[in-house]
């Protein structure tokens, strides 16, 4: 989320209700706009084939497709995720933009080949009819462009661009779906399926209008961003933990007991994923927050103590500088904290009126579920941004720790709840989301009482370049690209 800030800070910065809730609603789709258009499709699918008198097995079939065609491809480009948002960032810093873009398309590249050799001998295994299996291809290799361009965009600041991709990708892929099954008549579930891969289409083709219209075409090696992955390996795993950490209770729902095979390999857990689903979208306060609030007041001060360090201000002034900075981190995180409190408690509170009523077939144990695991996500939102603050400070392997404990205690935790009453079901994730809080937590007050002594005292005497194979690779390509 690191580049968003600076164009938010100047819309907060003017007076008036209007510009602030603009500023809001930009930060909003920039964050939640890929989540947002999940969901949206998802149900909006599923609306199209209950009108259209699908039955239940088909509208299943569309959902556990599309979700499976996406979610490998977010686990797949986060190992780069975290490495191109730090090369990108020193891009910029070294007024290198020109490099910018040929990385995002280096970067589309490899995963494309690895994950699509990959998809398709999943696809090969899985039982999946070769006619859904050819769209599901197409829409994992659509979502891979998407959620590597998104770690592009953050960068740009064409927010109002970027809503538009968004909802005009939704509006189209339900038009889409309901042409192509009232009009032309084909059936519903390739129907469905090909809406979503316009829909995906369309988003593609909006976030590269916006990316060409803020970066230069550019120049250099597309692979010019692998020495970057020999000069912070952590990062690799931080993206890989945040993302597996953040999933691995629904997936072990999937393939457990509980899980209902829809077709093939591909299974779903429905008494599990609504609520997951649901409760999953409460953290969205936190952050778009994280981005609006955070960032335009955190940065300020961290931009003025490193800027005293590097420009050789007096200890005096550096000191007072990181005072200030560690003030505002605390401010903004228990301002996260009790917004994030506030919506769990709101949710808690409702989901006994209002989930019945959304006719997802809520039971009490469900409703139950819903609420363990709000308070989960809940921990796991305040959780991560403070995880978002260890790299701020380039606390690489404290970040990685503590997403790896999410990780670790989530699946673990997952696994042994199985064997307990259903009620117990969202423990696992709620313990997860406790180790998360309380080691980011940890870590986090740590960085900071040892800054000072981490930036004078704890730096290489020399400079020396990382030599490994990425690196070695990298540079004989960029040489040979000019």
């Amino acid at each position: 989320m690191a580049g968003i800030g600076f164009e938010l800070k100047r819309l907060f910065g003017k007076k008036g209700l209007t510009l602030n809730l603009r500023a809001n609603l930009y930060a909003s789709v920039v964050v939640a706009g890929p989540a947002l258009l999940g969901a949206v499709l998802l149900l909006g699918i599923n609306w199209l084939a209950y009108l259209a008198g699908a039955p239940r097995h088909e509208r299943d079939l569309v959902v556990v497709v599309v979700t499976y065609s996406i979610l490998f491809p977010l686990f797949l480009t986060s190992f780069l995720s975290f490495v191109l948002t730090r090369y990108v960032a020193d891009m910029l810093y070294e007024n290198q933009v020109q490099r910018v873009l040929p990385s995002m398309y280096g970067a589309i590249s490899l995963c494309l080949v690895a994950g699509g050799l990959a998809w398709i001998w999943f696809l090969s295994v899985s039982g999946l009819p070769f006619r859904y299996g050819v769209f599901s291809f197409m829409l994992f290799c659509e979502a891979v462009v998407v959620w590597v361009q998104l770690s592009y965009a953050n960068a740009a600041k064409d927010y109002r661009s970027a809503f538009l991709g968004f909802a005009l990708g939704i509006l189209t892929g339900l038009v889409s779906g309901y042409l192509l099954i009232w009009l032309l008549h084909l059936e519903v579930v390739l129907s469905l399926l090909v809406a979503v891969c316009i829909a995906y289409g369309v988003m593609i083709v909006s976030l590269t209008v916006v990316l060409h219209g803020y970066f230069p075409i550019g120049r250099g090696s597309s692979l010019r961003f692998l020495e970057w992955v020999d000069k912070y390996p952590s990062l690799i795993l931080v993206g890989f933990f945040t993302v597996a950490g953040l999933f691995a209770h629904i997936m072990v729902m999937w393939w457990s007991p509980l899980g209902i095979q829809v077709i093939g390999l591909f299974y779903h857990s429905p008494a599990h994923d609504i609520p997951a689903l649901l409760a999953m979208f409460t953290t969205l306060v936190t952050a778009v927050n994280f981005v609006t609030s955070v960032e335009v007041s955190f940065y300020p001060k961290y931009r003025q103590y490193f800027s005293l360090v590097n420009e050789g201000g007096s200890l005096s002034d550096i000191d007072q500088a990181k005072e200030e900075m560690a003030v505002v981190l605390k401010q903004e995180l228990f301002y996260l904290a009790q917004i994030q409190m506030a919506v769990e408690i709101i949710a808690i509170a409702l989901a006994g009126t209002l989930l019945p009523r959304l006719g997802m077939g809520f039971t009490p144990a469900s409703i139950g579920l819903f609420r363990v695991l709000c308070v989960g996500y809940g921990l796991y939102a305040i959780g991560n941004a403070m995880v978002l603050f260890l790299l701020y400070l380039s606390k690489y392997r404290d970040a990685m720790t503590a997403s790896m404990i999410l990780f670790l205690v989530n699946t673990l935790g997952s696994i042994a709840s199985l064997g307990l009453p259903q009620y117990y079901l969202g423990f696992g994730f709620l313990a997860a989301g406790v180790c998360l809080f309380l080691t980011a937590w940890i870590k986090l007050a740590a960085s900071i009482s040892h800054l000072d002594h981490d930036i004078f005292c704890n730096q290489p005497i020399f400079v020396t370049q990382k030599n490994g194979a990425l690196s070695r690779l990298a540079r004989r390509l960029d040489h040979q690209h000019g």
